[in-house]
């Protein structure tokens, strides 16, 4: 078996457990490297920090794996480890994860987990994206196996312009009914938003809500398939042009 040299970052922050399953898994029979935001980054997708600046800290951690802490975007440490930190180094995968919650459906637009993947892709780095529905539990154990076990399968597909979204949908093995390739689907929410006063008597509103499981149009989809128990795998294109409706706005009848 090829040693691979594998970067691993996530949204969670370097010290998240499943950031740490995952790198000391892997590390059993690769060359792993952490880089990885310094502190809680979910929601931040694929943005990038052109202006206010990036900071970096050497960890060191008891897992022996070689750390370093970001203060940045998810997608800021894959660009600070390829092209500065480890820019000697070819790294033939990144991995994003193991994130504790599932990143499916249209949720990816907001997935850190998923940016920092993509944001490999667009070093034309094979990159995968791994989520964990973990139901507050610490046990990262199986989803890393699986991840280990099929690295070298799922790398196949993981193209210059394709990043692998991975999914796992129970914590135990037992409990997953088998692996299933899907495409994304719509997954709208209940979305309200709450309002708090800060210290200076500010309102301060925060959004708050579940997604809608009555709305889950495609029963072949990531999301259905999910919910019914299925590890799921999604290709998702990088730079997603419409190849029909370009063609069909071609006689599109614009004014100057």
């Amino acid at each position: 078996m090829k040693k691979l040299n594998i970067l691993i970052a996530n949204d969670d922050g370097y010290f998240a457990p499943g950031i740490r399953a995952l790198a000391v898994r892997l590390a059993k029979d690769h060359n792993v490297v952490v880089v990885a935001p310094k502190g809680e980054r979910s929601g931040y997708a694929h943005m990038v920090n052109f202006f206010s600046g990036i900071t970096c800290e050497k960890i060191e951690m008891p897992d022996g794996i070689e750390t370093y802490a970001v203060d940045g975007s998810p997608a800021d440490c894959v660009i600070f480890a390829v092209k500065h930190l480890y820019k000697e180094r070819k790294f033939d995968v990144v991995l994003s994860g193991i994130n504790s919650v599932l990143n499916i459906g249209s949720d990816v637009m907001y997935s850190g987990t998923f940016g920092a993947a993509q944001e490999g892709t667009f070093h034309r780095i094979p990159s995968i994206a791994i989520s964990l529905r973990t139901r507050h539990s610490d046990e990262y154990g199986y989803s890393a196996e699986f991840i280990a076990k099929n690295l070298f399968e799922l790398i196949k597909y993981a193209s210059e312009d394709i990043t692998l979204n991975v999914n796992i949908p129970s914590p135990n093995k037992e409990n997953i009914k088998g692996i299933r390739v899907a495409p994304v689907t719509y997954r709208p929410y209940n979305e309200k938003y709450v309002v708090r006063t800060d210290e200076n008597g500010n309102e301060v509103f925060f959004v708050d809500g579940k997604p809608d499981r009555s709305c889950i149009y495609d029963i072949n989809g990531d999301c259905a398939l999910s919910e019914n128990g299925y590890i799921t795998v999604t290709p998702i294109r990088m730079i997603c042009n419409d190849a029909e409706v370009i063609s069909a706005m071609q006689s599109a009848e614009f004014c100057l």
